[in-house]
């Protein structure tokens, strides 16, 4: 288990840190449409998070995919998140593609393995949802409580990048290891960059930028049941 998770960090470390000469220009030019950034758009069943249908604590980013060849599941290394404030407050948030996992990658800081992994084909004319789990309401519950963490983005069954008709494109059967740094998670009002690297994350293959706001309806609650692959 640790030798897998050190291993994740490192191929996330050499995009995350910023080794911009290294990164390639796309090939092939990608049109990204409509990109959204709501913020508690959902809630985890789990009593333990907090969450209600007044604070949810299940962020989303909606991406419209306009015009050019297909993202292959395969092809995509890592989709990266970053947000940032007029102050100067940053944070990120990383995906790596889970054909980097087996099922039997143990869980960063959970009991258990990651399980079985599915990934999919982003198209012109398809939509993707993002979903990121944050500790906003949690309190020192579970294993991912605030005073092991602070307030952050966590590992939870929650986070999930799916394809329109909640197909996937990154999952995997239980909680998925993301890869965050920073202080907090997205607030609204914040600067939100989207970022899709290739297999090797030495060429950026599509990005999008959006502001983010709080959604405006209420909460919906999810269980790991809705997220099956």
């Amino acid at each position: 288990m640790v030798a897998v998770v050190v291993v994740i960090a490192a191929s996330i470390g050499a995009v995350s840190l910023g080794f911009g000469s290294e990164l390639r220009e796309p090939e092939q030019i990608r049109f990204m449409g409509q990109t959204d950034v709501s913020l508690g758009v959902e809630y985890r069943s789990w009593e333990g998070g907090g969450g209600n249908p007044n604070r949810g604590d299940i962020d989303h980013i909606t991406i419209q995919y306009d015009h050019g060849p297909t993202f292959e599941g395969d092809d995509i290394g890592s989709v990266r998140v970053q947000w940032e404030n007029t102050s100067g407050q940053q944070g990120e948030l990383t995906f790596l593609n889970p054909n980097k996992f087996s099922s039997q990658t143990g869980q960063q800081f959970h009991e258990g393995n990651v399980g079985e992994f599915s990934t999919g084909d982003f198209a012109a004319g398809d939509q993707i949802t993002i979903r990121m789990v944050h500790n906003r309401y949690q309190g020192n519950n579970g294993s991912t409580g605030q005073n092991r963490f602070g307030i952050q983005y966590v590992e939870s069954w929650g986070n999930d990048i799916s394809l329109s008709g909640n197909r996937p494109f990154f999952r995997t059967e239980n909680r998925y290891p993301i890869q965050f740094s920073g202080t907090r998670p997205i607030n609204a009002g914040d600067k939100v960059t989207i970022t899709f690297f290739g297999p090797k994350q030495a060429e950026i293959v599509g990005e999008t930028t959006a502001t983010a706001s709080r959604y405006k309806g209420k909460a919906t609650i999810i269980d790991s049941s809705d997220l099956d692959s």
